[in-house]
């Protein structure tokens, strides 16, 4: 994985993109890699590269073009099947001149056109040229691991895997998109191709952006997350072995690189499958990491303890002190490039910090697992859908028909009651407004590919939309990992094993209240029984409440900064800052917003990059 960035002329008449303007563009990303940069200036096109290297470390430079030079790409990313399709290419008559995983990109293309990204089983954001096309082609990979970020420049679309990249170019605009505040306010996070920088998109998982000289830019997708109608139900023990052995599988295309590679140890379930199948099938020594936080019943040390001794790893452990969160949280904004309602993204960003202490330049962690085994409380509430009917306003059930295709569906809120806070959080100016650029005046899905699923393929297929692809794959994961230098590989997300996944049958997956019932069952054996049967609980981090009570740093909260930006109304800031200190007042975790975390970070995020409203 590495960061790339850059610039097409979109209109023949066009001038060269001058060198120096990638190099700006590359060093505002240099966290992406640190291991070496390459720029390709040409007439239409200029490519830049920051690498981080795993394979072919001598050879493997980008950007790097086919036999004639006619084809130029560079690539952010993991082909994990790239040993078979270099095979099946080179018989094919195509010539290799590197070692590289992503070579194989160049070829499939030539061999495959428009059609290439659909095999390939990886992470990756590609920028694809073709010459003699006089084309262009964005591609980010199916479930969105690898960022990749664009906007238009009057005849340049200008692209890169992080925004701050995009901020170099001249002429771009810094304004603050309300449309990414409200979707914080509703959703779990930003949701593509929407992001705080106004004008500003990110090109969507499964997506292809297609620019041809003098053509209409087209957004083509050329992959989704289907569940079909039920197939017939092959057993248990069925499901149980073709998930292990698919698992391992995963896992190990994740283990190839020239370098160490580590795992994450949370102390759940998910981050021990991976741990345990690595020290069972795949490896015989390794990194482990884990980032201890919260105490009492939050406290999971004992967990973690109880798998890096059963995997017998090397491990590096960090505790993060509550102080350190509030320290460190301008930073992440940073990173992020999104404002936050959760402090846990300090936590990722410290716990990368540790493996960059390592041998270790990868992780493989967890990620994705609770989105398609029915790992969060959500999935159990739907079991209790028809005691929610009678309770469920006209109005909430209208807002559940938009937005989810079912009135009686409710995605965690509801939408036309918390609207009411949200009047009176946003500043007078803002509030009328509001309808121009509410989060769920539209669904963020397409609302036809969950029509007549069952209620939990319907939440699977929203969650990997809304929480995973963007939230904690983006600024939770991707941003993190890489501002230590640092790559993070999902198993869960393998193409393969997720085509798989998408067909075990809901009892096999939430069986009675039982979440993630057939994953404990191919841990069986493999996991310490301790794990698959304790308790499952939300990953909780302290809230704005704490900072306020120990009188932390809390100058974004500052009445003169909170007038400055004009989104949010000072007294209503002012009156939740009091609630807030009040010594009996908590937030129930992962059950209610942090609204004051939600102002702070977008009056820091403003302030870091300079942006107006």
């Amino acid at each position: 994985m590495c960061g790339i960035c850059g610039v097409f002329n979109k209109e023949a008449q066009g001038g060269r993109t001058q060198e120096r303007v990638i190099e700006a563009m590359l060093r505002a990303i240099r966290h992406r890699g640190p291991d070496g940069s390459g720029t390709l200036i040409l007439d239409q096109a200029a490519l830049g590269f920051n690498r981080l290297s795993f394979i072919d470390l001598e050879g493997g430079m980008q950007p790097i073009q086919n036999e004639d030079q006619t084809i130029s790409m560079i690539c952010n990313g993991e082909i994990y099947n790239y040993r078979s399709l270099r095979e099946e290419l080179s018989a094919k008559g195509h010539i290799f001149r590197t070692k590289t995983d992503v070579e194989v990109i160049l070829h499939l293309y030539e061999e495959c056109g428009m059609d290439f990204p659909g095999r390939l089983n990886g992470q990756f954001a590609i920028a694809l040229y073709d010459e003699r096309k006089r084309q262009l082609l964005l591609v980010r990979d199916q479930i969105g691991i690898s960022p990749l970020f664009y906007t238009v420049v009057g005849d340049k679309v200008v692209f890169a895997s992080e925004i701050k990249a995009i901020l170099e170019y001249p002429g771009v605009e810094r304004k603050l998109n309300l449309k990414a505040v409200d979707q914080l306010m509703n959703f779990p996070g930003i949701v593509s191709p929407v992001t705080f920088f106004q004008g500003i998109y990110s090109l969507e998982g499964g997506h292809m952006l297609q620019i041809v000289q003098g053509q209409e830019i087209r957004n083509l997708e050329y992959w989704d997350l289907c569940y079909g109608p039920d197939e017939e139900d092959r057993g248990e023990e069925y499901y149980v072995e073709r998930l292990r052995e698919l698992l391992k599988e995963a896992i190990a295309r994740r283990l190839v690189a020239d370098v160490p590679i580590g795992f994450y140890i949370s102390g759940g379930l998910d981050s021990s499958v991976v741990a345990c199948y690595i020290g069972k099938f795949l490896l015989n020594s390794y990194y482990s990491f884990s980032a201890e936080i919260g105490s009492g019943d939050l406290d999971e040390s004992r967990f973690q303890k109880i798998i890096k001794d059963y995997v017998r790893s090397e491990h590096y452990s960090t505790k993060v002190a509550e102080q350190e969160i509030w320290e460190n949280l301008s930073e992440v904004i940073y990173h992020a490039e999104s404002a936050v309602k959760e402090s846990y993204d300090v936590a990722a960003y410290l716990l990368s910090a540790l493996v960059r202490q390592s041998p270790a330049k990868a992780v493989l962690t967890g990620q994705g697992s609770d989105e398609f085994f029915c790992g969060y409380v959500g999935y159990m509430l739907d079991l209790f859908r028809n005691m929610q009917k009678g309770k469920m306003s006209a109005q909430e059930c209208e807002a559940n028909e938009r937005l989810w295709g079912d009135p009686y569906f409710r995605y965690e809120r509801n939408h036309p009651e918390i609207r009411n806070i949200h009047r009176m959080i946003y500043s007078q100016d803002i509030r009328g407004e509001i309808d121009s650029f509410s989060a769920w005046a539209s669904s963020p899905i397409n609302v036809d590919r969950v029509r007549g699923l069952s209620s939990q393929k319907r939440r699977s297929y929203i969650d990997y939309k809304l929480r995973l692809s963007d939230h904690l794959l983006g600024e939770h994961g991707d941003r993190m990992f890489f501002s230590h230098s640092v790559e993070g590989r999902h198993p869960f997300l393998d193409a393969e094993l997720l085509s798989f996944v998408v067909t075990i049958p809901d009892k096999y997956k939430l069986n009675g209240t039982n979440e993630k019932y057939i994953l404990k069952k191919a841990g069986r054996g493999i996991v310490p029984e301790e794990i698959l049967k304790r308790r499952k609980f939300p990953f909780q981090a302290p809230g704005m409440s704490a900072m306020v009570k120990q009188a932390q740093d809390t100058r974004f909260l500052e009445d003169s900064l909170i007038r400055k930006y004009g989104v949010f109304d000072v007294d209503y800031v002012n009156e939740m800052k009091k609630v807030y200190t009040q010594s009996d007042f908590k937030l129930m975790g992962a059950y209610e917003i942090d609204y004051l975390l939600i102002v702070m970070t977008v009056t820091m995020l403003c302030e870091r990059f300079s942006l107006t409203v």
